[in-house]
């Protein structure tokens, strides 16, 4: 990404929602913003005229797999396959146009079931390459010979995790390629800082997006690692990385727990996160939570720690150990007035499907909550679960210049129409990183 920050631009004649109220111009420099409702006349850098469009802070989804959604993203999607025929023609046009395969595999995902192919139907068209085709549960695979041969299997049906399981791993040149080409979808959804979860190698994982990756990136990333056991937790925290706001645009941050490992890990796993000053990123299970309790009575530091996936069980718990919320899947809303009534601090992800934050503001509105409410879980309340509200969060002087331009203002249009706004342009530390050509 070519590092523009420091330009000066002025945003003027626009609706920008601030804290105290709606200004007219904004302006950024260094990657900083340095006023806000300066008089026009004073502009002497950039100057996008507005034409009455509306900015907000930069969007925040605090939970997308980037890495699996890119990685879709080059794979073939059959859903609106209906025959053998054209699935052969799909198939036929994906392998020209895709030479040289991610992993070195063709996959093609989610045949209908009522379109019976075999795997004389793959190996017409893809002979040489291993090749996987799912069905539209995701559940099992029909393979080629060289695919049963990659895996050592005999049978040319697998289950789709086992499938999974055995693909190669992605190479560093994968992980930059994936990175190139798919930050600025990301953009364009208003998004100016992105939670990804990664589990596998975390530190080979941190080395390629702070060094290699580095300058690829059009979002601000925050890299949440996973791990099996606490021994590799302990080796990988035994490098010194620690949560912080770190690079400009990738950093480290939460540790995650899963919830299906077993209770006495789940519980070594949160004591050695906590000692070592980390955030803890846990599943919603009543183990995680009562480790949570037991090592913060013993050493009161705060992290932050945040909770996905919350019931309304947990509130009063959540509140009292001053935890955050994290809502990974679109549309569960049943529980978040409550999680405001609670005084909780949330934000939401989107989980494996890059999808726009307006659409499920939209939603978030229509069932109830107020349009400022909204807005904050992808704006202030991501913000504060990751300790950066001092620099992000809100539009004020001296923080972050991290900026979406709409189209229309959410405040003014009927519930069901904030879904469809448009964005305008998109800045990152001052940035332009995405341009619809509006302006």
């Amino acid at each position: 990404m070519e590092q523009t920050q420091y330009e000066k631009i002025s945003l003027i004649n626009g609706k920008i929602h601030t804290q105290s109220g709606v200004s007219e111009n904004i302006t950024f420099e260094h990657g900083r913003i340095v006023s806000i409702d300066d008089e026009s006349g004073s502009f002497n850098g950039k100057v996008i005229d507005l034409h009455g469009r509306t900015v907000l802070q930069g969007f925040c989804d605090s939970g997308l797999d980037f890495l699996s959604w890119a990685e879709s993203q080059e794979r073939l999607n059959l859903i609106n396959i209906h025959s053998v025929k054209e699935f052969s023609d799909s198939l036929s046009a994906y392998v020209q146009s895709n030479p040289t395969p991610l992993r070195g595999w063709y996959i093609a995902e989610n045949l209908p079931d009522d379109v019976n192919i075999s795997r004389d139907d793959i190996e017409k068209i893809v002979s040489l390459i291993p090749c996987a085709v799912t069905d539209v549960k995701n559940s099992h695979a029909l393979l080629n010979t060289p695919a049963m041969n990659e895996l050592n299997m005999p049978q040319d049906s697998v289950e789709s995790g086992e499938l999974n399981q055995h693909l190669p791993d992605l190479t560093e040149e994968n992980i930059i390629y994936l990175v190139k080409n798919y930050s600025q979808k990301i953009n364009a959804l208003g998004i100016t800082e992105l939670w990804g979860d990664f589990y596998g190698d975390a530190k080979k994982l941190w080395d390629i997006f702070s060094n290699d990756a580095y300058e690829s990136l059009d979002f601000r990333l925050r890299c949440n690692f996973g791990f099996n056991d606490v021994g590799s937790l302990n080796e990988f925290l035994s490098s010194g990385l620690r949560t912080g706001d770190g690079m400009p645009f990738c950093k480290f941050g939460g540790i995650l727990i899963n919830g299906n490992l077993e209770q006495t890990e789940q519980k070594n796993m949160i004591y050695s996160a906590h000692l070592s000053g980390c955030q803890i990123i846990s599943d919603n299970n009543k183990s995680c939570l009562s480790a949570l309790e037991r090592v913060t009575k013993k050493v009161r530091k705060s992290s932050r720690h945040l909770i996905k996936n919350i019931t309304s069980g947990l509130f009063e718990r959540m509140r009292l150990l001053g935890l955050g919320g994290i809502l990974s899947s679109r549309g569960e809303n049943n529980f978040i007035h409550e999680a405001f009534q609670n005084g909780l601090v949330i934000c939401e992800g989107s989980g494996k499907t890059a999808e726009s934050p307006l659409k499920n503001i939209s939603n978030l509105v229509l069932n109830g909550l107020s349009v400022a409410e909204a807005l904050s879980i992808y704006t202030w309340g991501a913000s504060w679960n990751s300790s950066n509200e001092a620099r992000r969060g809100e539009l004020s002087v001296g923080n972050d210049a991290d900026i979406v331009v709409l189209e229309q203002d959410p405040f003014t249009v009927s519930p069901e129409k904030i879904a469809n706004i448009d964005v305008t342009m998109t800045f990152t530390a001052g940035c332009a990183v995405y341009d619809s050509g509006e302006l």
